[in-house]
């Protein structure tokens, strides 16, 4: 596996650590637990030697020399240099890979020289692209370069995974990619780790008060999350619900961005607005528990790992239609499907499920839409997916 700007060991919420890592560390966990043996290669991080991820799981740092802390904008131009420093890895200790899955599209580049070397199958996943993170309103603006470079990697691959039916329709409709060569399967959830620990035991554990109604968000904080717009959401309900408060998780500064704080400020509901910074895995389902609903008004999303782990805690969900939130989410049973990342349709969507009063049944039925989606299971359709690939490699 190449993760090669982020590490699956990086913290989550901060800048380039993400679903992605979440992603990498279980998959190959369970593909380490099923008798396989993964190698995960980054460029991220200090330097240092391979190290266990997972029983037959390691990871190997290959940002030597001056790639290492290489800003992830710088690496594109080194995908050659990096490749090189891979295969030295591969000669020195004499492995033969019989796949490679590549996350991300710096990656994918890196994927396609190791492809054309060692004559293997080449599975990418993207996690995000280039050409949908353009959405107009999201504040993103990705570079011409990668989303030329995404349509080649995508021409150039054996596979491609998806982890939902959107990003299906994106790589088809943006980049004009087969049908056939695309493999769609979701993303997983710990159910073990996302559980309800109750909404009383989560305030108590996090000293929150009872009487908030409390509106969480989690994620980076970064425009296409949507996050200015939750906040002016909640400024406009402030007027009718004087409790209400919003908790938000993610990013590398505690106080949060400069600029969040300021429109808090502005909107005259800094009171109303917490920034924890980023939070451990261990303690996120206290999070989703003592809250009364999860926001995620994203423009963008390839999937959407939070909503699983929202829905997982038993805790409703209210969000725009991305990644797997058509999929998943059910209007009245366990969420809300937001009409639009605009504030008043944040603040409309909010109201409704504000209305909805969680008893322990009801955290049970929520957390049941979720239970296809243990990552034992997603493995398990990805190791069928490179069986395939195998198979059509030995016929070619």
């Amino acid at each position: 596996m190449l993760s090669i700007h982020a590490s699956p060991l990086g913290a989550l919420g901060t800048r380039d650590t993400g679903g992605m890592s979440v992603y990498l560390r279980h998959l190959s966990r369970w593909l380490g637990a099923a008798g396989h043996r993964v190698d995960v290669f980054t460029c991220a991080g200090p330097p240092a030697p391979p190290q266990a991820l997972a029983p037959r799981v390691r990871l190997v740092h290959i940002g030597r020399g001056a790639l290492s802390g290489m800003a992830k904008e710088r690496l594109p131009g080194h995908v050659a240099e990096i490749f090189a420093a891979l295969e030295a890895f591969r000669a020195e200790n004499g492995l033969r890979y019989d796949l490679i899955h590549s996350h991300y599209w710096i990656s994918a580049a890196v994927g396609a020289l190791a492809r054309d070397r060692w004559r293997r199958p080449h599975l990418v996943m993207f996690h995000t692209l280039g050409a949908a993170k353009n959405t107009p309103g999201s504040g993103e603006n990705e570079s011409a370069l990668r989303v030329a470079a995404e349509r080649r990697l995508a021409a150039a691959a054996d596979g491609i995974v998806v982890p939902s039916r959107a990003e299906l329709a994106h790589l088809t409709g943006l980049y004009a990619v087969p049908r056939e060569k695309i493999h769609t399967v979701p993303c997983g959830v710990d159910l073990a780790l996302f559980q309800p620990r109750g909404r009383e035991v989560g305030r108590d554990r996090l000293g929150l008060p009872a009487e908030e109604e409390m509106v969480l968000f989690v994620g980076r904080l970064v425009p296409l999350k949507g996050l200015a717009n939750l906040i002016r959401a909640v400024a406009l309900l402030r007027p009718q619900r004087p409790r209400l408060g919003l908790r938000v998780i993610g990013g590398d500064d505690p106080r949060g961005p400069s600029a969040l704080i300021h429109l808090t400020r502005t909107l005259g509901i800094a009171d109303a607005v917490h920034f924890a910074g980023p939070i451990d895995q261990a303690e996120l389902p206290f999070y989703y528990s003592a809250a009364d609903l999860l926001a995620l008004p994203s423009y963008y999303e390839s999937f959407g790992l939070v909503v699983l782990e929202a829905l997982a805690c038993g805790t409703p969900v209210a969000a725009t239609a991305v990644g797997v939130v058509p999929d998943v989410i059910r209007e009245g049973h366990n969420g809300v499907l937001l009409e639009g990342p605009a504030p008043e349709d944040i603040a409309r969507g909010l109201a409704r499920l504000l209305r909805m009063r969680r008893s322990p049944v009801e955290e049970a039925h929520i957390r049941s839409s979720v239970a296809d989606y243990d990552w034992r299971a997603i493995t398990a359709e990805i190791e069928k997916i490179y069986q395939g690939e195998m198979n059509r490699e030995s016929t070619r």
